[in-house]
Order: structure tokens, then C-alpha cells, then sequence
């Protein structure tokens, strides 16, 4: 399917909730500040009447490095300044992970995930970056959503269209370092934004970096637990793997958070399945950043549950924002602990969460989520019903 390419409203005029444009100001460069006030009107002049956004089909595979074809979110990319591309995509509603939450809204980890595909196809195809012998090193990412969170159709494919801006991030010979910045409209209404900050090395720097920046570099000995565990065995030990209600999701095998009574109260260990279908599309040295984001999201709605009681039910999180940043490598056959807290400062009426992955003593990932919090007024106006 062919359509006409969407015309992107001008990014400052864009309807933004209470916060989300502070914070984005807060992070925004001034390079992407100034991209961001370009109007729809030079957009879909730098277009040309006879260029078109496709949503169908995706993207070869191998520009997104994706194994299934099943996992590839983007569809087309058209460039409409230096450093400035529209890009599109299209969201199936029976992806195998990234399906809606009990609330009803969108799976947020698919902008992140298509802003992650985004940054590796546009380098490959626009910024001449090898697609051989090269290694991506996300570094940090954030994002704001829309009240309500991401919109989903379960009958239909939604149509995707990332205004995006690059910025290089650093100046250093022989490394090619960006920020991507991102403006997401589905149906031409706008539905959050994001950054992404991520390195291009080749295999040789990718080494020493690998071997210098990984919790067994300093030969500290992991915790005594147990390995990371496979779903599969009893190699856990006295663990237990947490429902998937508990962590917004609806399968057992895309639980990532395993229960054990030797960690504290507020630690999870990480439960890993090598056969995943999506956790491990392709085969990687270390414990993916995907795997670990969408371990300290679904430890953040864990705690929303523990915290919130009756109340999670009633009113199910809905992320408004997401901090990231990846420190280490994790291994792979060493534990993981994942650790939540409180985040003191998320402001009024608002539920945030502190989330670390620990492994060997450092930290591999850390993240802070903010989502609106239930209170039982929501509920007063509700007639109440006799039995």
C-alpha cells in the first residue's frame, strides 16, 4: 500500500500534555531545537509532489539488524533535509511482544523500538556506515507520550511517521557517534517524541571496548544465586517466575523478572530465554538492550502494582516517560539483579519509579518511568451498586 506522504505539522505547534514540553526544551540541543521549528509547508516541499511515504512492505531486514521479517517496524524513509528524514512504519496489532497493556494503550517500547531500528537503518543507508564488521552501542534514550499513551487498533496495522532530526555527537576521527531526535505522529496526530543517542564502531574498538566495559573486567565474583536462568529448568533455584499480570504482560515466557527469597524485598533476578523470539531475534555477546529496558519497565510496573494495590487495577499504569542510560555489558551467563525504588521527585499526581540492572556489583542499565498515579477519586462519581 502507497500513500500520499503525511504532512508534518510544525513540531512547536504540536499538542504536548503538561511537562512533556519542558522536558523536551530541557533535552533538546540547540540543533535540534532549530530543526524542530521547520513547517509542514517546507516538509512537503522538500518531498516534492511525486514523492511518497510507503507502509508497506518493510525494510530489508538486514538494514535493521532483524533475523525475522516479522520484527522489522519500518517501511520507508525519505530524507527532507541534511540531517532531517521523514521515516515510516507500520505497527501490526498481533506483534508477539509489543501488544497492549491492561490499560488499553500501546505498547510504549514500540517507539523505542522503532526509533532504534530508525537509527540503524538511516545510518546504514544515508550516512554510508558498513553493514559488515560494525557493532551499534546505544548509549542513552528517552521519551514522552501523549495522555492516554500510544493509540492501538486491533484490527488494523497502524501508520507510523517518525519527523526525524540527527545530530553527530561527537567530533573524534574514525567514530561515528549521533543523536536522533524524534517526533512520532500515527493518523497525522502527534503521539510523543523521543532521543536516542547511540556509537558506531568496528570490530576491533568494538573489542577492547567490549572487554574493558563489562562487570567481569575487574574480576569481581557475581552473586551467589545462580546463573541467569532458563525458563525451561530448575537452574533458578528457589526462584520463581512473577506472573505476567504482575509486570503488564500476558504470556509466561515474556516474563523477565524471577522472584527469590535471598534478594530483597525490592530485587528481582533476571530470568533470560534464549529461544525468545524477539529477545533474541539474533544472536548477541552480551545481555541486549532491549532485553534489559524491557526488564526495568516491566520491574517499574511492578512496583506501580505493589504500591498501588486494588487502586493498578482499577486505574492501570500508563507510562508518560521514560530515562535510560546503558552503562555496561551484561553477560550472559552470570546473574542479573534488578533493582526498583521509589523516584522522590516524579512531581503531583505522578508515579515514578527508580530501576537499575546490578551485575558483579556495577551497574549494567538504570531508568526512571513516570506515569499519572490512581487515586480513589477517580472513582467517586461512580453510582455505587447493591447486590
Amino acid at each position: 500500500m502507497h500513500v500520499k506522504a503525511v504532512p508534518v505539522p510544525d513540531s512547536t505547534a504540536a499538542p504536548r500534555p503538561a511537562g512533556v514540553a519542558a522536558a523536551t526544551a530541557a533535552r533538546a540541543t540547540a540543533g535540534t531545537a532549530a530543526a524542530a521549528t521547520v513547517t509542514a509547508g517546507i516538509v512537503e516541499l522538500a518531498l516534492g509532489a511525486t514523492r511518497r511515504l510507503s507502509f508497506a512492505p518493510t525494510v530489508p531486514r538486514r538494514l535493521v539488524h532483524k533475523a525475522a521479517d516479522s520484527q522489522v517496524l519500518l517501511t520507508d524513509a525519505q530524507r527532507v533535509g541534511r540531517d532531517r528524514f521523514l521515516v515510516a512504519g507500520a505497527w501490526a496489532p498481533d506483534h508477539l511482544l509489543y501488544y497492549p497493556g491492561p490499560s488499553g494503550a500501546g505498547d510504549p517500547t514500540l517507539l523505542v523500538e522503532s526509533m532504534r531500528q530508525a537509527a540503524i537503518y538511516l545510518s546504514h543507508r544515508f550516512y554510508r556506515v558498513p553493514t559488515e564488521d560494525v557493532h551499534f552501542v546505544l548509549s542513552r534514550l528517552s521519551a514522552d507520550f501523549a495522555p492516554g499513551g500510544l493509540p492501538y487498533d486491533p484490527d488494523a496495522e497502524l501508520p507510523v511517521v517518525m519527523d526525524i532530526t540527527c545530530a553527530r555527537a561527537t567530533a573524534k576521527p574514525g567514530r561515528f557517534a549521533m543523536q536522533l531526535s524524534v517526533s512520532l505522529y500515527i493518523h497525522g496526530r502527534w503521539c510523543g517524541r523521543a532521543d536516542f543517542r547511540w556509537a558506531v564502531l568496528p570490530q576491533e574498538k568494538y573489542d577492547v571496548l567490549r572487554r574493558r566495559n563489562s562487570p567481569a573486567a575487574d574480576g569481581t565474583a557475581g552473586p551467589s544465586a545462580g546463573p541467569v536462568g532458563d525458563p525451561l529448568d530448575d537452574s533458578m533455584g528457589d526462584s520463581f517466575v512473577l506472573r505476567p499480570a504482575a509486570v503488564g504482560r500476558r504470556h509466561d515466557r515474556d516474563v523477565l523478572l524471577a522472584a527469590d527469597p535471598r534478594l530483597p524485598a525490592n530485587t528481582w533476578r533476571l530470568r533470560l530465554d534464549r529461544s525468545h523470539p524477539v529477545h533474541f531475534d539474533h544472536e548477541s555477546d552480551h545481555v541486549p538492550g532491549m532485553v534489559l529496558l524491557e526488564a526495568l519497565q516491566q520491574a517499574a510496573y511492578a512496583g506501580y502494582v505493589r504500591e498501588f494495590g486494588p487502586l493498578a487495577r482499577l486505574a492501570p499504569c500508563v507510562l508518560s516517560s521514560l530515562e535510560t542510560g546503558f552503562h555496561c555489558f551484561g553477560e550472559l551467563d552470570r546473574p542479573v539483579d534488578i533493582v526498583v525504588g521509589p523516584m522522590r521527585d516524579a512531581g503531583r499526581a505522578r508515579a515514578g519509579f527508580e530501576v537499575s540492572a546490578v551485575q558483579g556489583g556495577r551497574t549494567l542499565a538504570d531508568a526512571r518511568f513516570v506515569s499519572a498515579a490512581p487515586s480513589w477519586s477517580l472513582f467517586s462519581d461512580r453510582e455505587a451498586v447493591s447486590c
